[in-house]
């Protein structure tokens, strides 16, 4: 004797699983991490740009007395002493100039490269942000269709449903154009997200 035919369809639908959460929960955590990783690049910043202050303070403090030496140098030809002394002071200017320059270009590129990751990691966490926004929306519009459904379920007399007295023979396709209703409204809220 065949087996009799089993419906293609559960008599009850699983109630559906709301997966929203752990995403939402991967996002924060990766959001954490970053903000972390940011406010340590910040506090880096702020020592490299107090450095690079003291050294292009320093270069022009070194410009100015390499000026003064090379004017007084040039006022000291006939005190062989003075211009002794005063050429000493010349060399070591001559010296000290380079060296701050140098010392504030490392800085300068160092600290461009520090910015360009902390710009990378504001520009991923309004990623992150937006993709979260999107997820509660969305999460949101799935609750609100799932409550939608039930009601409608349990006016339409559905298995779950209980039997309603006055049955209505035009609700089935107001339900119908409500469904619709709902799917193009969900489409155009994406659309315009999107955007």
């Amino acid at each position: 004797m065949p087996e009799p035919r089993k419906s293609p369809w559960p008599a009850k639908s699983a109630p559906p699983v709301d997966n929203y959460e752990e995403f939402i929960s991967r996002l924060d955590a990766a959001s954490a991490k970053l903000i972390v990783r940011r406010d340590s690049l910040n506090k880096t910043i702020e020592i490299l740009t107090l450095l690079l202050t003291q050294n292009n303070t320093g270069l022009q403090l070194w410009k100015q007395r390499l000026h003064v030496c090379e004017e007084l140098l040039a006022n000291a030809a006939e005190k062989p002493a003075r211009r002794a002394a005063l050429t000493e002071l010349h060399e070591v200017a001559l010296k000290m100039e380079p060296l701050f320059r140098n010392r504030a270009q490392r800085i300068t590129v160092r600290l461009a490269a520090v910015q360009t990751r902390c710009e990378e990691i504001n520009s991923s966490l309004k990623g992150l942000e937006k993709s979260r926004i999107k997820l509660t929306s969305s999460r949101m519009l799935s609750k609100e269709r799932e409550n939608l459904s039930r009601a409608i379920g349990e006016l339409s007399g559905t298995a779950d449903a209980t039997a309603v007295v006055n049955p209505d023979p035009g609700l089935r396709s107001d339900i119908q154009d409500a469904r619709h209703a709902i799917i193009l409204a969900e489409a155009l809220l994406e659309a315009k997200r999107e955007k």
